[in-house]
Protein backbone atom coordinates (compact mmCIF):
# COMPACT_ATOMS: atom_id res chain seq x y z
CA UNK A 1 0.00 0.00 0.00
CA UNK A 2 1.45 3.34 -0.61
CA UNK A 3 1.45 5.64 2.63
CA UNK A 4 0.40 9.64 1.86
CA UNK A 5 2.89 12.27 1.14
CA UNK A 6 2.40 13.99 4.39
CA UNK A 7 3.20 10.81 6.57
CA UNK A 8 6.28 9.77 3.99
CA UNK A 9 8.38 12.69 3.01
CA UNK A 10 10.95 12.56 6.09
CA UNK A 11 12.41 8.98 4.36
CA UNK A 12 12.97 11.36 1.16
CA UNK A 13 16.42 10.02 -0.20
CA UNK A 14 17.29 12.22 -2.91
CA UNK A 15 19.08 14.41 -0.80
CA UNK A 16 19.25 15.37 2.77
CA UNK A 17 21.16 16.82 5.74
CA UNK A 18 22.06 16.76 9.67
CA UNK A 19 22.12 19.25 12.30
CA UNK A 20 23.77 19.22 16.23
CA UNK A 21 21.25 20.22 18.86
CA UNK A 22 23.05 23.27 20.59
CA UNK A 23 21.21 25.08 23.33
CA UNK A 24 19.40 27.77 21.77
CA UNK A 25 20.99 28.00 17.73
CA UNK A 26 22.01 24.49 16.36
CA UNK A 27 25.34 24.31 14.58
CA UNK A 28 24.12 22.22 11.32
CA UNK A 29 26.15 20.79 9.39
CA UNK A 30 25.71 17.81 6.91
CA UNK A 31 27.59 16.15 3.54
CA UNK A 32 26.72 15.21 0.13
CA UNK A 33 28.99 13.50 -2.34
CA UNK A 34 27.69 13.22 -6.37
CA UNK A 35 29.58 10.86 -8.69
CA UNK A 36 28.93 8.91 -12.04
CA UNK A 37 29.10 5.79 -13.44
CA UNK A 38 31.64 5.74 -15.59
CA UNK A 39 33.34 9.16 -14.52
CA UNK A 40 33.83 10.31 -18.46
CA UNK A 41 33.53 13.67 -19.75
CA UNK A 42 30.24 13.90 -22.06
CA UNK A 43 28.93 11.34 -20.51
CA UNK A 44 28.10 8.63 -17.62
CA UNK A 45 25.34 5.97 -17.30
CA UNK A 46 24.15 6.90 -14.19
CA UNK A 47 24.50 9.15 -11.61
CA UNK A 48 24.38 8.79 -7.19
CA UNK A 49 23.57 11.36 -4.82
CA UNK A 50 24.39 10.35 -1.27
CA UNK A 51 23.73 12.34 1.43
CA UNK A 52 24.88 11.18 5.70
CA UNK A 53 23.88 12.43 8.72
CA UNK A 54 23.74 11.06 12.24
CA UNK A 55 21.02 10.40 14.70
CA UNK A 56 21.60 13.89 16.87
CA UNK A 57 20.60 16.27 14.15
CA UNK A 58 17.90 19.48 13.78
CA UNK A 59 14.89 18.41 11.12
CA UNK A 60 15.16 20.16 8.01
CA UNK A 61 12.03 21.53 6.11
CA UNK A 62 13.73 22.07 2.77
CA UNK A 63 16.72 20.70 0.90
CA UNK A 64 17.97 21.89 -2.63
CA UNK A 65 20.63 20.50 -4.78
CA UNK A 66 22.18 22.23 -7.89
CA UNK A 67 23.61 20.61 -10.78
CA UNK A 68 27.06 21.73 -11.96
CA UNK A 69 27.73 24.20 -14.48
CA UNK A 70 28.46 22.70 -17.98
CA UNK A 71 25.80 19.43 -17.06
CA UNK A 72 23.01 18.06 -19.74
CA UNK A 73 19.78 16.97 -18.03
CA UNK A 74 17.14 14.41 -19.62
CA UNK A 75 13.38 15.82 -19.17
CA UNK A 76 10.47 14.43 -20.19
CA UNK A 77 10.20 10.83 -19.77
CA UNK A 78 6.81 9.78 -20.08
CA UNK A 79 4.86 9.01 -16.99
CA UNK A 80 5.60 6.04 -14.91
CA UNK A 81 8.97 5.34 -16.42
CA UNK A 82 11.78 3.65 -14.05
CA UNK A 83 14.07 5.97 -13.83
CA UNK A 84 16.60 4.56 -10.99
CA UNK A 85 16.85 3.38 -7.69
CA UNK A 86 16.67 4.66 -4.42
CA UNK A 87 18.12 3.54 -0.57
CA UNK A 88 17.74 5.02 2.79
CA UNK A 89 18.51 4.04 6.27
CA UNK A 90 15.91 6.24 8.98
CA UNK A 91 15.33 6.02 12.23
CA UNK A 92 11.75 6.06 13.55
CA UNK A 93 11.89 8.22 16.99
CA UNK A 94 8.82 6.15 18.12
CA UNK A 95 9.93 3.31 18.43
CA UNK A 96 13.71 3.32 18.51
CA UNK A 97 14.27 1.11 15.67
CA UNK A 98 16.49 1.63 12.17
CA UNK A 99 14.58 1.22 9.30
CA UNK A 100 15.84 -0.02 6.16
CA UNK A 101 14.06 1.74 3.16
CA UNK A 102 14.64 0.68 -0.41
CA UNK A 103 12.64 1.28 -4.07
CA UNK A 104 12.60 2.07 -7.39
CA UNK A 105 12.37 6.06 -8.72
CA UNK A 106 10.01 6.75 -10.91
CA UNK A 107 8.14 9.72 -13.15
CA UNK A 108 5.24 11.25 -12.81
CA UNK A 109 3.05 13.59 -14.80
CA UNK A 110 3.67 17.05 -13.10
CA UNK A 111 0.39 18.23 -13.81
CA UNK A 112 -0.90 16.45 -10.50
CA UNK A 113 1.58 18.33 -8.54
CA UNK A 114 0.66 22.31 -9.39
CA UNK A 115 -0.62 22.35 -5.94
CA UNK A 116 1.85 20.89 -3.94
CA UNK A 117 3.14 23.34 -1.23
CA UNK A 118 6.73 22.28 -1.62
CA UNK A 119 7.31 23.72 -5.30
CA UNK A 120 3.52 24.88 -6.42
CA UNK A 121 3.05 25.61 -10.19
CA UNK A 122 4.58 24.21 -12.88
CA UNK A 123 7.49 22.07 -12.94
CA UNK A 124 10.11 20.52 -15.66
CA UNK A 125 10.13 17.20 -13.82
CA UNK A 126 8.59 15.32 -10.96
CA UNK A 127 10.00 12.38 -9.66
CA UNK A 128 8.93 9.98 -7.40
CA UNK A 129 11.01 7.83 -4.83
CA UNK A 130 9.36 4.68 -3.61
CA UNK A 131 11.04 3.73 -0.58
CA UNK A 132 9.56 0.42 0.87
CA UNK A 133 9.47 -0.73 4.33
CA UNK A 134 7.71 -3.45 6.10
CA UNK A 135 4.98 -3.56 3.24
CA UNK A 136 4.75 -0.22 3.01
CA UNK A 137 5.64 2.03 0.33
CA UNK A 138 6.49 5.43 1.16
CA UNK A 139 6.15 7.76 -1.94
CA UNK A 140 7.99 11.19 -2.19
CA UNK A 141 7.77 13.86 -5.11
CA UNK A 142 11.29 15.23 -5.52
CA UNK A 143 10.84 18.16 -7.89
CA UNK A 144 13.19 18.87 -10.89
CA UNK A 145 14.02 22.39 -12.24
CA UNK A 146 16.05 24.65 -14.50
CA UNK A 147 17.01 27.81 -12.12
CA UNK A 148 16.18 30.83 -12.70
CA UNK A 149 17.37 34.97 -11.83
CA UNK A 150 20.18 34.86 -8.69
CA UNK A 151 20.00 30.58 -8.38
CA UNK A 152 21.45 30.91 -11.86
CA UNK A 153 24.75 31.38 -10.13
CA UNK A 154 24.57 27.79 -8.09
CA UNK A 155 23.90 25.82 -10.93
CA UNK A 156 21.76 24.48 -14.06
CA UNK A 157 18.92 22.66 -12.39
CA UNK A 158 17.49 22.56 -9.09
CA UNK A 159 16.78 19.36 -7.40
CA UNK A 160 13.85 20.35 -4.30
CA UNK A 161 12.34 17.94 -1.58
CA UNK A 162 10.58 18.98 1.34
CA UNK A 163 10.44 17.12 4.82
CA UNK A 164 7.79 17.00 7.54
CA UNK A 165 9.17 17.51 11.01
CA UNK A 166 10.12 14.34 13.44
CA UNK A 167 10.36 16.27 16.58
CA UNK A 168 7.23 17.69 16.94
CA UNK A 169 4.19 16.01 19.23
CA UNK A 170 2.55 12.77 18.59
CA UNK A 171 -0.41 13.96 16.65
CA UNK A 172 0.36 17.23 15.66
CA UNK A 173 -0.85 17.34 12.00
CA UNK A 174 2.36 16.76 9.11
CA UNK A 175 4.30 15.40 11.52
CA UNK A 176 6.92 12.35 10.29
CA UNK A 177 5.58 9.03 10.24
CA UNK A 178 6.63 7.72 12.99
CA UNK A 179 8.69 10.32 13.45
CA UNK A 180 11.47 9.17 11.17
CA UNK A 181 14.68 10.71 11.15
CA UNK A 182 16.74 10.43 7.83
CA UNK A 183 20.41 8.71 8.45
CA UNK A 184 21.77 7.93 5.47
CA UNK A 185 20.35 7.61 1.67
CA UNK A 186 21.65 6.87 -1.92
CA UNK A 187 19.61 8.13 -5.02
CA UNK A 188 20.90 6.91 -8.22
CA UNK A 189 19.44 7.84 -11.66
CA UNK A 190 20.26 6.47 -14.93
CA UNK A 191 20.63 8.37 -17.89
CA UNK A 192 19.31 11.70 -16.75
CA UNK A 193 22.53 14.03 -15.94
CA UNK A 194 25.21 14.38 -18.64
CA UNK A 195 28.79 15.24 -17.50
CA UNK A 196 30.36 18.27 -18.76
CA UNK A 197 32.84 18.35 -22.13
CA UNK A 198 35.59 19.46 -19.93
CA UNK A 199 37.81 18.66 -17.28
CA UNK A 200 38.34 19.50 -13.62
CA UNK A 201 36.93 19.52 -10.25
CA UNK A 202 33.34 20.61 -10.81
CA UNK A 203 31.02 21.99 -7.45
CA UNK A 204 27.52 20.72 -7.02
CA UNK A 205 25.52 22.87 -4.53
CA UNK A 206 23.52 22.21 -1.92
CA UNK A 207 21.00 24.30 0.52
CA UNK A 208 19.87 23.14 3.80
CA UNK A 209 17.24 25.00 5.53
CA UNK A 210 16.32 23.50 8.99
CA UNK A 211 13.25 23.35 11.01
CA UNK A 212 13.41 25.56 15.00
CA UNK A 213 14.12 22.53 16.55
CA UNK A 214 10.54 20.89 18.35
CA UNK A 215 8.20 23.74 16.28
CA UNK A 216 7.79 22.54 13.12
CA UNK A 217 8.31 25.88 11.61
CA UNK A 218 11.05 26.85 8.63
CA UNK A 219 14.65 28.98 9.90
CA UNK A 220 15.82 29.97 6.71
CA UNK A 221 18.32 31.93 9.55
CA UNK A 222 19.97 28.29 9.71
CA UNK A 223 19.94 27.96 6.20
CA UNK A 224 23.14 26.36 5.37
CA UNK A 225 25.29 24.88 3.16
CA UNK A 226 27.03 21.80 1.88
CA UNK A 227 29.03 20.50 -1.29
CA UNK A 228 30.05 17.82 -3.33
CA UNK A 229 33.36 18.13 -6.01
CA UNK A 230 33.34 16.20 -8.83
CA UNK A 231 36.45 15.33 -10.27
CA UNK A 232 36.25 14.49 -14.26
CA UNK A 233 37.36 12.76 -16.29
CA UNK A 234 39.07 9.68 -13.90
CA UNK A 235 41.36 8.01 -16.41
CA UNK A 236 43.69 5.33 -15.17
CA UNK A 237 46.73 4.78 -17.43
CA UNK A 238 49.37 1.75 -17.37
CA UNK A 239 52.84 1.14 -18.43
CA UNK A 240 53.77 -2.49 -18.74
CA UNK A 241 57.23 -3.71 -19.41
CA UNK A 242 59.48 -6.96 -18.89
CA UNK A 243 61.06 -5.30 -15.54
CA UNK A 244 57.96 -3.54 -14.06
CA UNK A 245 54.27 -2.23 -14.11
CA UNK A 246 53.49 1.11 -13.14
CA UNK A 247 50.38 3.14 -13.78
CA UNK A 248 49.10 7.14 -14.49
CA UNK A 249 46.26 9.17 -12.74
CA UNK A 250 44.34 11.93 -14.22
CA UNK A 251 40.87 13.10 -12.41
CA UNK A 252 42.38 16.74 -11.40
CA UNK A 253 43.34 15.44 -7.71
CA UNK A 254 46.44 13.33 -6.73
CA UNK A 255 45.54 10.06 -5.59
CA UNK A 256 45.50 9.40 -1.81
CA UNK A 257 48.42 7.01 -0.42
CA UNK A 258 47.25 3.45 0.15
CA UNK A 259 44.87 3.40 -2.46
CA UNK A 260 44.64 0.08 -3.28
CA UNK A 261 45.71 -1.24 -6.59
CA UNK A 262 45.28 -4.82 -8.13
CA UNK A 263 46.53 -6.15 -11.14
CA UNK A 264 45.42 -8.34 -13.69
CA UNK A 265 47.58 -10.42 -15.96
CA UNK A 266 46.53 -12.86 -18.65
CA UNK A 267 47.03 -14.63 -22.67
CA UNK A 268 44.47 -13.12 -23.90
CA UNK A 269 43.18 -9.42 -23.58
CA UNK A 270 40.08 -11.23 -22.89
CA UNK A 271 40.65 -13.52 -20.26
CA UNK A 272 42.54 -12.01 -17.61
CA UNK A 273 42.89 -13.05 -13.82
CA UNK A 274 44.25 -11.54 -10.65
CA UNK A 275 47.86 -11.58 -9.90
CA UNK A 276 48.46 -9.20 -7.29
CA UNK A 277 47.73 -6.23 -5.08
CA UNK A 278 49.78 -3.24 -4.19
CA UNK A 279 49.49 0.27 -2.42
CA UNK A 280 49.92 3.85 -3.80
CA UNK A 281 52.71 5.57 -1.40
CA UNK A 282 52.63 9.32 -0.19
CA UNK A 283 53.91 10.60 -3.30
CA UNK A 284 50.81 8.87 -5.16
CA UNK A 285 53.10 6.47 -6.99
CA UNK A 286 53.04 2.48 -7.17
CA UNK A 287 54.57 -0.37 -8.75
CA UNK A 288 55.16 -3.43 -8.99
CA UNK A 289 57.70 -6.81 -10.75
CA UNK A 290 57.58 -9.93 -12.27
CA UNK A 291 58.72 -12.88 -14.40
CA UNK A 292 57.17 -13.58 -17.25
CA UNK A 293 57.02 -16.14 -19.50
CA UNK A 294 59.35 -16.26 -22.28
CA UNK A 295 58.62 -15.90 -25.88
CA UNK A 296 54.57 -15.34 -24.23
CA UNK A 297 52.81 -12.16 -25.24
CA UNK A 298 51.40 -11.34 -22.22
CA UNK A 299 47.96 -8.79 -21.25
CA UNK A 300 47.84 -6.89 -18.55
CA UNK A 301 45.17 -4.53 -16.99
CA UNK A 302 44.77 -2.54 -13.35
CA UNK A 303 41.92 -1.75 -11.14
CA UNK A 304 41.75 0.89 -8.32
CA UNK A 305 38.88 2.53 -6.01
CA UNK A 306 39.01 5.57 -3.79
CA UNK A 307 36.18 6.22 -1.69
CA UNK A 308 34.72 9.02 -0.81
CA UNK A 309 37.17 12.09 1.06
CA UNK A 310 36.53 15.40 3.04
CA UNK A 311 37.91 18.08 1.14
CA UNK A 312 36.03 20.93 3.28
CA UNK A 313 39.17 22.52 4.13
CA UNK A 314 39.97 23.40 0.36
CA UNK A 315 36.32 23.11 -0.83
CA UNK A 316 34.26 25.40 1.56
CA UNK A 317 36.40 28.78 0.59
CA UNK A 318 33.85 31.39 -0.88
CA UNK A 319 30.54 30.05 0.84
CA UNK A 320 27.25 31.73 -0.54
CA UNK A 321 26.85 33.30 2.63
CA UNK A 322 23.62 35.40 1.03
CA UNK A 323 21.23 32.77 0.56
CA UNK A 324 23.53 30.72 3.26
CA UNK A 325 23.59 32.11 6.27
CA UNK A 326 25.14 29.82 8.27
CA UNK A 327 27.57 28.97 5.99
CA UNK A 328 29.49 26.21 4.05
CA UNK A 329 30.04 23.54 6.54
CA UNK A 330 30.94 20.30 4.59
CA UNK A 331 32.90 19.79 0.96
CA UNK A 332 33.27 16.04 -0.31
CA UNK A 333 34.99 14.24 -2.93
CA UNK A 334 33.33 12.10 -5.28
CA UNK A 335 34.43 8.33 -4.58
CA UNK A 336 35.16 6.20 -7.87
CA UNK A 337 36.04 2.82 -9.09
CA UNK A 338 37.74 2.87 -12.07
CA UNK A 339 39.78 -0.02 -14.78
CA UNK A 340 42.83 0.91 -17.31
CA UNK A 341 42.52 0.02 -20.66
CA UNK A 342 44.40 -3.33 -21.72
CA UNK A 343 48.23 -3.38 -21.97
CA UNK A 344 49.60 -5.67 -24.53
CA UNK A 345 53.87 -6.83 -23.52
CA UNK A 346 56.00 -8.21 -26.60
CA UNK A 347 58.26 -10.61 -25.99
Amino acid sequence: MKTPLRAALVVAAAVATLAFANAALAANTGSVAVWHDPMVLAGSKSTTIHVKLPETSDPVAVVNIFTAAGYGVTLGQAAGTAIGTVEATALSRDNNLTLPLSGTVTTDDPAKHTTDVCSPGSNAAVWNLNLSVAGQTLVVPLYVNPTSGATQALGGYNLKICLPPPDVPVGTPGRAFQGAQLLDSKFTVNGIFTTPTSGGLVKWESLFTPYNPGKGTPNPAGTFEARALVPVPIILGIHSSYKKTTATWQGGLAVPASTLVVVYKGTSSTVLRKVTTTKVNAAGNWSVSGKLKPKKTTFFQINAVVGERDYTAQGCTNPVTAVAPAGCVSATLSPWNVKSAVVRVKP
